[in-house]
């Protein structure tokens, strides 16, 4: 036991040295140390992350399905709106909204990144207080996970977003089938990472928003990313790509199915959430 935790997995897939604990009540999976001093600023994401080689228009390229998706769900709400993606990356989600936004911009530590945002025409900030106004939508696609202190961040971010605005949090679910009920120690030793300090649960995520007192939650919604086939190969061969080498089990209504029934189970592999901040 640590921090009111039990070990789950020794080591994560770029320290030996840190290991992962989750806790009993609310499901959380969180690292043994959370206080390292990432070197955002200069590339720490791309030096332990999976896109350790490819250039900038690769990873745009592989990120495109992802932007495309969350544009499609969130486009009716920002419409005509001063949207800011906290966490931006390279900006192909802000690029997608540029064209229905009354304005946007992004804040983004990795200099890099800014760099780009900013060379095709978006504002980027390496601080969100370095923003000016209030925003009617504030987005965090898979960077939540990364701040050592949630409640204090939701406090700040809340700040910068009008009484009556919109928060989109999107998080990898710590109750992922592959490791809650397939228990794939392969998906395991590479999901687990040092820069996921947390990884939430619909319970705690929803405890951590109810005790900030900020927000309303307006979905609690779950999703699945990757399809059938993807799991078929972590459980067969150990690694990723099975959507991708086996497309030939391609079936948008066997994912579908698939998806309905994770969802039952609470087990997809990402959460979604949509919160009003309350006026």
């Amino acid at each position: 036991m640590a921090g009111g935790g039990y070990l789950v997995h020794k080591g994560t897939r770029d320290n030996d040295a840190i290991n992962v604990y989750r806790c009993p009540e609310c499901g959380t999976r969180f690292l043994s140390v959370i206080d390292i001093d990432y070197d955002y600023e200069n590339g720490f994401m791309h030096k332990t992350g999976v896109d350790l080689e490819m250039d900038i228009e690769t990873k745009l390229r592989l990120h495109k399905p992802d932007d495309d998706r969350r544009f499609d769900m969130v486009r009716s709400i920002c419409a005509g709106k001063r949207v800011m993606d906290f966490g931006c990356g390279y900006g192909g989600f802000l690029k997608n909204i540029k064209r229905i936004a009354s304005e946007c911009c992004g804040v983004e530590l990795g200099k890099e990144e800014r760099e780009y945002v900013g060379g095709i025409g978006i504002k980027c900030y390496k601080d969100i207080d370095e923003s000016s106004g209030i925003f009617d939508v504030i987005t965090l696609f898979h960077v939540f996970e990364h701040l050592s202190d949630p409640e204090k961040w939701l406090n700040k971010i809340g700040q910068h977003l009008r009484p009556g605005g919109t928060l989109i949090i999107e998080v990898p679910n710590a109750d992922d089938v592959l490791l809650s009920l397939y228990e794939s120690e392969a998906f395991a030793d590479f999901t687990y990472w040092s820069a996921h300090l947390f990884l939430y649960t619909i319970k705690s995520l929803t405890m951590i928003i109810e005790r900030c007192g900020k927000f309303r939650i307006v979905s609690p919604g779950q999703m699945q990313r990757y399809p059938l086939a993807n799991h078929l190969m972590w459980l067969a061969k150990g690694k990723p790509g099975g959507h991708e080498k086996w497309s030939q089990l391609d079936s948008a209504g066997l994912d579908r199915e698939y998806e309905n029934k994770l969802k039952e189970l609470q087990k997809c592999d990402t959460l979604f959430f949509v919160l009003e901040k309350i006026p």
